[in-house]
């Protein structure tokens, strides 16, 4: 087990009037190398949970722990990346280069190895080398948010969480950090994604975490979701579940525009063929 969460409790202003309880006894666990998606509607307590995986926050019950330490412990920090749900804020360096390298080279990390770690770190967030030399804040939007995510894979996490990666990005933007993520998930990186737009993710995660009013509401498989939650779902499974209270032979739990079509296909070419009979 890699990051196990025990009765997780957390209160904003907490022994003030202004006391709210953001997250109420929160258990789960993720597996080393696991996608996940954590979702849920605004005020559920998505990016206060994060904040608790890499130590951010402290829990006022109950506790976290990655690979059996304390989350708030030091140790962990390198090992933990976080891209925030703006991560232009994340940027601060009069360069690229001068941004990716911050972290690696407060490690010590020198020379030829830290330029060859800033390089290979903007080729896997999907940029090219070339633009080290630029500042960061001349690029477009998207290219920003992609050299934020380069100098978090700079530290070479073990756990990857993204809050909200897709927000703001063009189709082509968002396409490449699609990419990147399915290659730091097959190398072996746990992906831990925070978002409401499950369209985009239920293709690619193990696993679905639902959180409502702070608590965990569902957690398990992509499929075991779609058959276990009326909502939020996808907006193809939307149309699907619409198309069988119409009285259309289809199934339920399609997520994909490529098996609705399939789906669809079948269903029509079933009837074509009793037509014909």
């Amino acid at each position: 087990m890699s990051v196990e969460v025990k009765d997780v409790s957390f209160f904003y202003n907490k022994g003030t009037s202004l006391e709210k309880k953001a997250l109420d006894k929160v258990s789960f666990s993720i597996d080393k190398g696991e996608f996940i998606l954590i979702t849920g509607e605004v005020g559920s307590g998505k990016s206060t949970l994060i904040r608790h995986l890499n130590g951010i926050l402290k829990p006022h019950s109950g506790f976290v722990k990655i690979n059996g330490i304390n989350s708030t412990n030091k140790k962990l920090r390198s090992k933990i990346g976080l891209l925030m749900q703006y991560p232009q804020r994340q940027l601060f360096g009069r360069t690229v280069l001068e941004d990716v390298s911050f972290g690696p080279s407060n490690f010590g990390l020198k020379g030829d190895k830290l330029k060859e770690r800033v390089n290979d770190s903007l080729i896997l967030a999907g940029l090219s080398p070339d633009i080290a030399d630029l500042s960061p804040f001349s690029l477009s939007g998207g290219q920003m948010r992609l050299v934020a995510l380069a100098g978090v894979l700079s530290m070479r996490p073990e756990y990857l969480i993204l809050d909200e990666p897709t927000s703001g990005l063009d189709p082509e933007n968002r396409a490449s950090l699609f990419s990147t993520l399915k290659k730091l998930h097959g190398s072996g990186i746990s992906v831990i994604v925070v978002s409401h737009q499950i369209d985009d993710f239920l293709p690619f995660v193990d696993k679905v975490l639902l959180l409502k009013d702070g608590c965990v509401d569902f957690i398990g498989s992509p499929e075991e979701y779609l058959l276990s939650v009326s909502s939020p779902v996808p907006e193809i499974t939307s149309m699907m579940r619409e198309l069988q209270e119409c009285g259309f032979e289809v199934a339920g739990d399609v997520y994909s525009v490529d098996d609705a079509f399939n789906e669809i296909a079948r269903t029509l070419g079933s009837d074509e063929g009793h037509e014909n009979e």
